[in-house]
Formats: C-alpha cells, structure tokens, sequence
C-alpha cells in the first residue's frame, strides 16, 4: 500500500500520512503531492503515454510520464521512479528542470522538462499503467487535448511553460 504526505490548501506538508487515494482526507480539503514530466527530443516533439485501459482514473487517453510522490521520496525521484516503471527509460534526475508547480483536484502537481532522445521501440511498458507512447507535436496534443483524449487538468497549466521550451531551443 503506497502511502502519501498531505498537503494543506498552500501545498505545505501537514504531518499527516495518509494511504493511496483515502477519500476522507480529500474530503476534509487536503492535498497530495504528484510529479510530471514533459521530455522534449531534439525535433522538439514531446514523449507522450497512452494510459492502460486497467487504470482507474482516466483509463485509455494520452498523458505525460508521472504519478504520485509517495512517502520518502521527493517529486524528482518520483520521476525517475515512474518513467523507470512505466517505460523503462532511465532518467538522471539531475537534469530535470523544474518549470511549474500547481493545484488541480486533489494534487499538487511538481512539473519538470527534461531534454533526452529516447528510442521507443526499446521501451517496454509496464501493463497495468501503459498501453503505447509515441512522440507528438505541440499542435497533436493540443488536438488530443480538444478532443478530450488527453489527460484532464495538466496541458492548460503548463503548455506556455512548454512553449517557452521549445522556443529556447529554435
């Protein structure tokens, strides 16, 4: 059972631990931390994962590399954690920029990017987490995003971060 530190309104550890996905404490208006990460290639395309159609929430749409931070560790090893779990990339945890960090639902969400060319027909995906990955153009997510075929409440809040990305490297 994972186990995850609350957050109050402010995104500020409370003490409290609580247990993977406990209603009760949303429900009392706390948080948990979660931790994303945009990677960009070289052609300026961004790494995106098709959710599993086991998952719980928002099965089957296309996300970025994350998940929730869970006791111990801080948001970038989370990052590392996850991406090594989900798609067996490795990530040094060093070169993750954090660009963002912001409150949706019931998580604060640590956004980092990070630049890395990864071969995805070398990735092996964790099955109960991810069904694909491919790597996708700014418009072909705002499109997947349109069409509510993305993951809710993430590329509004960091799509002109990205954008800011993408320039510095043109």
């Amino acid at each position: 059972m994972e186990l995850w530190e609350v957050l109050d309104e402010e995104g500020k550890p409370t003490g409290e631990i609580m247990k993977k996905y406990d209603k009760k404490v949303f429900e009392r208006g706390f948080y948990h931390l979660g931790a994303d990460v945009w990677i960009l290639n070289s052609a300026n395309k961004i790494l995106i994962q098709k959710r599993s159609p086991l998952k719980m929430l928002d099965p089957n749409v296309w996300a970025m590399t994350g998940g929730s931070v869970i006791l111990g560790e801080n948001s970038s090893q989370t990052i590392v954690r996850e991406a090594k779990e989900e798609l067996n990339i490795d990530i040094d945890e060093n070169n993750l920029k954090l660009i963002t960090k912001f409150r949706t639902g019931n998580v604060w969400v640590d956004t980092y990017v990070l630049k890395c060319d990864y071969d995805i027909s070398k990735m092996k995906f964790q099955e109960e987490e991810v069904s694909n990955a491919k790597w996708a153009t700014w418009d072909e997510i705002d499109d997947l995003v349109k069409k509510g075929q993305f993951i809710k409440n993430r590329w509004e809040f960091v799509n002109n971060f990205l954008k800011e990305e993408i320039e510095r490297t043109m």
